[in-house]
């Protein structure tokens, strides 16, 4: 059942890493035999004392105006 209910233009950083922890763990669980370096992503994200430092650093780095590629203008079509 799809939730179709608005989502915030803006997330905090609890709300973002949270996302892609379930993001990770939906993928995961939809493939019949996924990569293994997603799930030792996964097991990452879940069990590193260092990964909260980490996802602060990215966060950081991409907020940076030349913070690498931008997939959102590289794979998605954006209205």
């Amino acid at each position: 059942m799809a939730d179709d209910s608005p989502l915030p233009e803006t997330l905090t950083l609890d709300e973002a890493y949270r996302a892609a922890f379930v993001m990770t763990d939906m993928y995961v669980a939809l493939e019949s035999s996924p990569d293994s370096g997603l799930v030792l992503f996964q097991q990452y994200l879940r069990s590193d004392p260092a990964r909260w430092d980490d996802w602060k650093q990215a966060v950081r780095a991409a907020l940076k105006p030349n913070g690498g590629t931008d997939p959102l203008l590289v794979n998605l079509h954006r209205d």
